[in-house]
């Protein structure tokens, strides 16, 4: 999440931040892709988001999607949970949640739903080790093993019967935690509690979190947050990958550009990993890059750049709802498509 005292030097950051890379003219063109936009025109417009919001974690619960919590304008932590009917067209807002939550994934679980650490309670908020268990059938929310140590803008993903959680902001909201903690939701007692594993290699925040193949895959970033350290919030293109069979971490495919800003809007479908929008150094973008037989592609561009937004596919069409496309100022456009 961009956060509100870095705007004031943003300029500053992003002139900083673009000389690491080959010529500030060229980098729009990195940001596109080789492919141009598909014609706006195949985009539709839908049923616009009761409350805009951004930096939404999302979950598909069969063709519901559900949102929870996130940013509203003038970056307020928001506690609504909403889901989104695509052969209705229609929203509807369920149970809120027990605090207004920021920085935090969810993660399916049948038909309920797991959120672990965020920012909590407006901003600039403070970094928690809450742990929620949401139950879509009853509604209800109930507290889960809370986490080792309070974190933020980590991943948070299920492989089988266990909970992983990794990286992510300390409690300063600037210092990147290498920590690696695994829950198994079947044991109990002492079993039940939070294990250490092993450490994420380049510890960052910010970054996209799936399951491929049965392996975590770490996507993107950002290293530091809100310049307390006095070091800008940088974009990484690195993808780590970590195997839960030989508890051990490997490189992946590194993205086309710097990347981060895209939790909600990363997903697995049809055996390709997807990444819709975020950020790449600038405050948004609008690619749409897909993670296909080990190697990333451009299929195109959103109708305009946009940070956090949520995406998922919907009965093969691609779904995009809210984001910031300033990076801080939220829209409630919810866009479909066939998939590219």
């Amino acid at each position: 999440m961009i956060e509100r005292e870095n705007h004031s030097d943003r300029r500053g950051t992003r002139r900083r931040s673009l000389a690491m890379f080959v010529g500030a003219m060229a980098m729009p063109l990195l940001l596109s892709g080789a492919p141009p936009a598909p014609a706006q025109e195949s985009w539709q417009r839908l049923a616009e988001m009761p409350q805009a919001r951004f930096e939404t974690a999302a979950a598909l619960v069969g063709d519901t999607l559900y949102l929870f919590g996130g940013y509203s304008e003038g970056v307020k932590a928001s506690n609504r949970v909403e889901t989104f009917d695509l052969a209705k067209n229609a929203w509807r807002r369920l149970r809120d949640m027990p605090s207004a939550l920021t920085h935090l994934n969810a993660v399916l679980d049948g038909k309920s739903v797991w959120l672990a650490g965020g920012f909590k309670d407006g901003y600039p908020g403070k970094t928690i080790d809450e742990v929620w268990h949401y139950d879509t059938v009853s509604d209800t929310f109930a507290a889960g093993p809370s986490l080792p140590q309070p974190r933020a803008g980590g991943g948070l993903v299920l492989v089988g019967r266990r909970l992983h959680y990794f990286g992510g902001l300390e409690t300063d909201r600037d210092t990147d935690s290498a920590d690696h903690w695994v829950l198994d939701l079947e044991a109990s007692g002492d079993s039940g509690k939070w294990q250490s594993a092993a450490p994420m290699p380049a510890p960052r925040n910010q970054f996209a979190t799936v399951v491929f193949s049965g392996r975590i895959f770490a996507i993107g970033g950002q290293f530091h947050h809100d310049s307390t350290s006095g070091k800008p919030a940088l974009d990484q293109p690195r993808v780590d990958i970590y195997d839960p069979a030989t508890d051990s971490w490997s490189v992946g495919p590194e993205l086309p550009v710097p990347h981060s800003h895209a939790e909600g809007s990363t997903f697995v479908h049809d055996g390709a990993i997807y990444l819709i929008g975020g950020r790449s150094v600038r405050p948004s973008v609008a690619a749409i890059w897909v993670l296909r037989d080990g190697a990333w592609k451009s299929l195109g561009e959103l109708p305009q750049a946009t940070l956090a937004p949520a995406a998922r596919v919907i009965g093969g069409r691609l779904v995009v709802a809210g984001g910031a496309p300033t990076g801080v100022s939220p829209h409630a456009e919810v866009w479909a498509r066939a998939l590219p």
